[in-house]
């Protein structure tokens, strides 16, 4: 299944605004995979905060060492 890539500008690491659709993006900056809903359409948030906190269980970072 291919989705719509967006041509989103970056708003933080991961977290991107697309314009056409009004909301934000998710995406694995490791990977370069986009985050989709179960459904498999293109993931979109209409806040921010949402966006990161959906990009942070997405690409979780690695836990520092002690």
């Amino acid at each position: 299944m291919s989705a719509r890539v967006p041509t989103p500008k970056l708003h933080g690491y991961g977290v991107r605004w697309d314009p056409g659709a009004r909301l934000y993006r998710v995406r694995n900056e490791r990977t370069g995979q986009w985050l989709h809903e179960s459904c498999g359409a293109l993931a979109g948030f209409s806040t921010y905060g949402a966006a990161d906190a959906a990009w942070r269980r997405f690409e979780p970072r690695p836990s520092a060492a002690c």
